[in-house]
């Protein structure tokens, strides 16, 4: 019974997320796609040095520790974007007319 209604609640956190995602106005969500394909292009890229290194390629001097700052800044760019869409959202007052 009890993880009924854990569930239950999870699920109305999960309605109450996508509720206020669908109402956001048009800017919001261009400025959450901008910062979605820069986090995948971040990790990609990251990724694509991990295997070169593993592969024997030296296509960067310290590139393990340019992998680490890939990481660490793409994430910090995504977070900056995604407060920005926030703010902006907040800001403009919901879907535009």
């Amino acid at each position: 019974m009890n993880e009924q209604r854990k569930s239950k609640k999870f699920q109305s956190y999960i309605n109450s997320i996508n509720n206020r995602l669908t109402s956001m106005n048009k800017g919001s969500k261009t400025l959450l796609r901008i910062a979605s394909i820069a986090l995948l292009a971040g990790i990609l890229f990251a990724a694509f040095l991990l295997v070169s290194t593993q592969a024997g390629l030296k296509l960067f001097e310290n590139q393990l520790q340019m992998v680490e700052w890939v990481i660490i800044y793409i994430f910090r760019v995504w977070g900056l974007l995604v407060c920005g869409a926030l703010i902006l959202d907040y800001l403009k007052g919901g879907q535009d007319s």
